[in-house]
């Protein structure tokens, strides 16, 4: 399908920051697949562990649990920093901002549905992760949109309180846009959004899908605003280039998922 246009180059070989053609010509990748392969192609570590876990055990479903997934989440709500939480593997960031946005619906219950989000903002093309991007014009081959969604002015802040109305129950945010012009949150609105979030009970998830991982010089980016998140969701980074993508959730939100409300047939896989 012609989704993504004619590609301009092919690649057939990774070393580090370089990609080499079909032709054999050198290219230096900063463009580390939209995000994705911070530690360069190749890496022997990681060449080594895929290689090592191809030859062990590569699937066994979400019925079932491998000897990956503890650690590997005990080690997110460590970097994430903001006390006990639990931690739904996915397989790509609109996954984890799909599930996120149920888990809003979920954890706040029937009438208080809404989310907030930013003009410019990404977060994602499944259907629920388009109605939260900002960008209308992404929208409209595709409406009608699932509702409950707006956009407010991005870092500001008297805009983003008054379009808290009775059924809004969620708030997402990028700590920098991305795909919207590389525009970082203020310190003073991530503080001042977090305050509101918490006077009115709402949930802020915070999309560290492309600023996450180290990224910003912190492993996340909300952490430079030093708030304090419920929901965050990641992916690109966090593997260097194999499909994870993870929601974390503090431990009372979390609780409002049970067996059966989400579900991911290869995520959290070995």
């Amino acid at each position: 399908m012609d989704n993504y246009g004619s590609p301009p180059r092919l690649f057939v070989k990774g070393s580090g920051a370089e990609l080499y053609d079909a032709d054999g010509t050198r290219h230096l990748d900063f463009l580390c697949g939209l995000a994705v392969t911070g530690l360069g192609h190749a890496h022997p570590a990681i060449t080594e562990a895929v290689v090592a876990q191809a030859g062990t055990l590569t699937h066994t479903s979400n019925l079932f649990a491998n000897e990956h997934q503890a650690p590997v989440a005990e080690t997110l709500n460590r970097l994430i920093g903001a006390g006990s939480g639990q931690v739904l593997f996915q397989n790509s960031g609109a996954e984890a901002n799909e599930a996120a946005l149920k888990l809003v619906r979920k954890y706040q219950g029937r009438g208080r549905h809404g989310v907030v989000s930013a003009l410019r903002s990404f977060h994602g093309r499944t259907l629920m992760s388009l109605a939260a991007t900002g960008q209308p014009e992404k929208h409209e081959p595709f409406q009608p949109l699932p509702e409950g969604f707006r956009h407010v002015v991005w870092n500001d802040l008297a805009e983003f309180e008054r379009s808290l109305t009775p059924e809004v129950g969620g708030v997402i945010l990028e700590s920098v846009q991305g795909e919207g012009g590389v525009n970082p949150a203020d310190d003073d609105y991530l503080r001042g959004v977090r305050q509101i979030c918490d006077e009115r009970g709402l949930l802020l998830i915070f999309d560290e899908v492309q600023a996450g991982m180290g990224r910003t010089g912190t492993w996340f980016g909300f952490q430079h605003a030093g708030v304090r998140p419920d929901v965050v969701t990641m992916a690109k980074g966090i593997a260097n280039g194999m499909p994870v993508g993870a929601m974390w959730a503090r431990d009372d939100v979390a609780a409002a998922f049970v067996p059966g409300d989400h579900g991911s047939t290869y995520a959290g896989q070995p």
